[in-house]
């Protein structure tokens, strides 16, 4: 199979044919047809799990993706993460532990689009769940994957929205998502203007603040149906074959980058 790795911790993306998986006990082996592109691969290949899991080279990364489970035929999508980290959804074909947040793909929705929700969708649903009967919410960077995905899912909850882009000034809410700032004093600066917060970076000394995603089946459907909803359009700005896909961690702007197989 065709695949998008690194030789090293820091190396940079090369294309690759590497053997296809084989699925061990309790594992789905996948068809994949999307993958979505996040920071938090960029991440894995520069080192960041390299003391906290094993993990095999060439490092395939991605996390998330949509794609058709061998033997079965069934079309699935969400967070195909797994040990040794390396054999992720920048691939033709990747193992899945079958008790990862996965969720059944829709036969109308595009696999480009399903594969751009799982992380992404999932961190923002939970954060307005986490807002409860908040009015009012103040999103800083609200045009990324995360804040475009809050943003929407805030309004369609009936909340009142104040995007907040590079450059622009604050204002007073009952509730704050801050997806931006990566030290103490940046967060706490922000989080002056609304007497609930939390930020993704883990930089408060509240740990009560500091957001961690919980994957769920659950949370995959939910988003699911807002798609078809119409009430959650996934803004995927970019669509890369594979086997040009070694440049996908270059900035692109907004929005979401889709590796297609």
């Amino acid at each position: 199979m065709w695949a998008i790795a690194a030789a090293d911790f820091g190396a940079d993306l090369d294309l690759v044919e590497l053997p296809e998986p084989e699925a061990g006990p309790n594992e789905l082996k996948v068809r994949v047809l999307a993958a979505s592109v996040n920071p938090f691969d960029r991440k894995v290949v520069n080192g960041m799990l390299r003391d906290s899991a094993p993990h095999q080279f060439p490092l395939v990364p991605g996390t998330d993706g949509a794609g058709v489970v061998e033997g079965s035929g069934e079309r699935i999508f969400g967070t195909f993460f797994r040990r040794p980290v390396g054999g992720g959804t920048y691939a033709e074909y990747v193992t899945v532990p079958a008790g990862n947040p996965l969720a059944p793909l829709p036969d109308d929705m595009d696999p480009a689009v399903a594969a751009a929700l799982p992380t992404a969708g999932m961190a923002a649903l939970q954060l307005v769940e986490s807002l409860g009967d908040s009015r009012s919410v103040l999103v800083v960077g609200a045009f990324g994957g995360v804040g475009s995905f809050a943003v929407q899912i805030a309004r369609a909850a009936g909340k009142r929205v104040i995007p907040i882009g590079r450059g622009d000034s604050l204002v007073e809410a009952d509730a704050l998502i801050d997806l931006v700032s990566t030290d103490r004093s940046s967060f706490e600066a922000n989080a002056r203007y609304a007497p609930l917060a939390f930020n993704t970076n883990y930089v408060s000394a509240d740990s009560a603040q500091n957001f961690g995603m919980k994957g769920s089946r659950e949370a995959l459907v939910h988003l699911s149906s807002l798609v078809q909803a119409g009430d959650l359009e996934v803004p995927i700005s970019r669509r890369v074959p594979l086997r040009d896909a070694v440049d996908v961690f270059a900035g692109h702007g907004p929005g979401k980058t889709v590796i297609i197989m």
